[in-house]
């Protein structure tokens, strides 16, 4: 065992001498080795310029634009319902609903026209009694003109003796008794235009009664306003309804409005594009009008299987903010016929109802930006690619996000720039990477 030990002492002196040996000779010859530095393996892609405009979404429930309350405008008994009145049919517009009964008003309409009648009889009388006037007066006025006449020549033969004082006398009477007819006359003639206005306003009084007589017996019968579905109905036969009954809810299914509730931040930035479209600040009136940037929405509804479309227009942003949600309200209208989504009988299409719980999403307009795919983010910053295949970080302002796209702004940044999509960990400016050109075959 001794022996065995004292063989290898040997053989690591030589060793030891070797190693000192090749140091010397490296030092002499001046040797340096060379530290590779790592480099991390990393995807790139470049920041383009494209004209994209901003998309801003929210969610909202479907309700009709057009409803209508039956209110009964005469009170009375039903005496007629239609068969087809009853919750979720549809009904055609000018089809009668209901009807209430009309003798009551019926009764009102004749009494009406037999005071217009009589009034219109006294009119006619007073024109005989105003002619009648006329021709008296101008009878009498031709009289007193000829015993006035008279009366001065029986004056020029009193003072001769012809006539007696008495005789005089009678003519001056006859004078003044016919004066006095004659100024009764004018005074009744004066009177007939006074008399005339008084039949008139009764007349229009009268004429007024046989229209709401007849506006009466007209509302005893409800119909139909539009093509619709009937959402309630209250009323039954011999049921009596008094004046101001709410008896039927209808909804026109032809035009229809979503309320979609939006996020603030979105909607500036929404509006901030239509502030670049120089046709729309050119057609603003005094009251900013969204509806004349003749936006599009589209209006999506998402079951377990499968998703269906509309297409809407933009007409109003509501005038309240929610405080505790942080959104406004944008109304988009929508037009949808019924009758042509049952004539294409598609088993994947389906209607667009009042209730719906449906996704709006609406396109600003273009404008050119600088974009990046939406991997290239990183919190807010970018990984940008220098010359040196080197690491630089950048933070950056993401404007919108639109299909996997943002598009965001920068000092400094530019179009072509290369960034980095894949994710370093841990990262730090001046990282050595190793770059690959990402392309679609690699998903």
């Amino acid at each position: 065992m001794q022996k065995s030990k004292l063989m290898w002492l040997p053989i690591g002196v030589a060793a030891g001498l070797g190693i000192m040996a090749i140091n010397n000779f490296i030092m002499k010859q001046d040797v340096v080795l060379e530290v590779i530095e790592p480099a991390h393996s990393v995807y790139i892609t470049q920041i383009t310029q494209q004209n994209i405009a901003p998309a801003v979404k929210g969610y909202g429930n479907v309700i009709a634009k057009n409803k209508w309350q039956g209110i009964t405008e005469v009170s009375g008994k039903v005496i007629y319902k239609n068969e087809q009145l009853q919750r979720g049919t549809f009904i055609n517009a000018g089809i009668e609903l209901l009807r209430i009964d009309p003798a009551s008003y019926e009764l009102n309409l004749k009494t009406a026209q037999a005071n217009l009648d009589n009034i219109s009889s006294e009119v006619e009388k007073l024109d005989i009694e105003a002619q009648r006037l006329t021709r008296s007066y101008q009878v009498e006025s031709k009289t007193l003109a000829l015993e006035e006449k008279e009366y001065q020549r029986n004056i020029k033969l009193n003072k001769k003796g012809t006539i007696s004082a008495s005789s005089l006398e009678q003519q001056e009477r006859v004078v003044y008794n016919t004066q006095l007819q004659l100024n009764d006359l004018k005074a009744q003639v004066k009177q007939v235009p006074a008399l005339r206005r008084s039949l008139e306003a009764q007349l229009s009084q009268a004429q007024s009664q046989i229209d709401q007589a007849k506006l009466d017996l007209e509302h005893t019968i409800i119909t139909m306003p539009f093509n619709g579905r009937i959402i309630d109905v209250s009323a039954e036969l011999q049921q009596f309804v008094a004046t101001g009954t709410s008896l039927i809810l209808a909804h026109d299914v032809s035009k229809l409005e979503v309320e979609a509730k939006m996020p603030t931040s979105q909607l500036s930035r929404l509006m901030h594009s239509l502030k670049q479209d120089r046709n729309v600040l050119d057609n603003l009136n005094s009251v900013p009008d969204i509806s004349i940037a003749n936006l599009t929405a589209r209006i999506t509804l998402r079951n377990s299987s499968s998703e269906t479309h509309w297409q809407g227009k933009v007409t109003r942003i509501l005038g309240e903010i929610d405080a505790r949600l942080g959104t406004a309200g944008l109304v988009v209208e929508v037009d949808f016929d019924f009758l042509e989504f049952i004539k294409r009988n598609d088993p994947n299409d389906s209607p667009i109802i009042s209730g719906m719980f449906v996704e709006v999403t609406v396109n600003g307009q273009q404008q050119p930006q600088l974009t990046v795919p939406l991997a290239a983010l990183h919190n807010n910053r970018l990984y940008l690619l220098d010359a040196d295949n080197r690491l630089q970080l950048k933070t950056v302002d993401v404007l919108f996000i639109r299909d996997q796209v943002a598009a965001i702004k920068a000092p400094g940044l530019q179009d072509g720039q290369q960034v980095v999509l894949s994710d370093i960990i841990p990262v730090a400016n001046g990282l050595k990477l190793a770059p690959t050109v990402w392309t679609e075959d690699k998903e």
